[in-house]
């Protein structure tokens, strides 16, 4: 369970990294679902250019994208929890397995909203747009914008995952432990400039890395003009990488579109009320 601000926080996140993997332009969101059972088991390098199971966080923002467009198009009257009564309900009884098709799912929304839902999916499926669809988030009164300060939801994914995650400044995420570069994005400065998945980095800017190191100097990147070094063992060789790179740290978070009404907070108000006594 998360508070309003964590699930904003993590809705940030999620679109950040989905609006930071250029596989998007080759591999369409669709073929993530059918070829779900070899991508579960898919290394970390290359994730970025390969795409990994990204239905999952790539439909919470087509589903946020149809929910501000049904409560919009009902004038507030309906929303997204209105097509799920209706496409999941039922009556009370022993567990069934009812198959569905894409026919079924635009019907239901079509009762819920009139709407060309057909192509409102299949264009967000099918797509090979090198942005992600952020529409829904726009659509509820907010925007994804970038800040200095490190969410605290990024610093326990760090924390769990054992990484260094500078998908959104350098371009790539570090293993905490090892060095090794888990990812590089196609077109971000580190990938620009040689680093690639699988390197180890051994030093930044001549000083052995760590975790605190390549946080201060991406940090300071924005008063430094010279390119961060980074010195890193590929193979049987050692190559020293020079990233011209002066915007700081960067991480996502959700800044208000002034003059939109804030949807999104009706969105993720919970249905149920929380425990007593406890916080909502």
């Amino acid at each position: 369970m998360r508070t309003l601000e964590q699930a904003k926080e993590n809705l940030a996140l999620r679109a950040a990294y989905l609006d930071h993997r250029p596989g998007r332009t080759w591999r369409p969101l669709i073929d993530t679902a059918v070829e779900a059972q070899l991508l579960y088991e898919a290394s970390d390098l290359w994730e970025s250019w390969r795409r990994g199971v990204d239905f999952y966080d790539e439909g919470l923002l087509i589903w946020l994208e149809a929910d501000a467009l049904i409560r919009q198009k009902s004038q507030g009257r309906r929303s997204l929890d209105d097509f799920c009564r209706r496409f999941h309900g039922g009556s009370s009884g022993p567990p069934q397995v009812v198959p569905y098709t894409l026919d079924d799912v635009v019907r239901t929304l079509d009762e819920v909203a009139p709407n060309d839902w057909r192509t409102f999916l299949r264009t967000r499926l099918e797509s090979l747009s090198p942005r992600a669809p952020l529409g829904g988030i726009e659509a509820s009164g907010w925007r994804v914008d970038y800040t200095d300060s490190l969410p605290p939801l990024l610093k326990s994914l760090e924390e769990a995952n054992k990484n260094v995650d500078m998908m959104f400044s350098l371009g790539i995420r570090v293993g905490k432990d090892d060095g090794i570069i888990q990812d590089a994005v196609p077109g971000m400065p580190a990938e620009k400039a040689g680093v690639a998945p699988g390197m180890k980095l051994v030093a930044i800017n001549g000083r052995h890395w760590c975790k605190e190191l390549l946080h201060e100097v991406v940090r300071a990147s924005k008063s430094n003009r010279e390119p961060i070094d980074l010195l890193v063992d590929n193979g049987e060789f050692y190559r020293t990488i020079r990233v011209d790179y002066h915007e700081g740290e960067r991480y996502p978070w959700l800044e208000r579109v002034a003059g939109k009404p804030d949807v999104l907070a009706a969105i993720l108000r919970p249905l149920a009320p929380g425990p007593a006594g406890g916080k909502k």
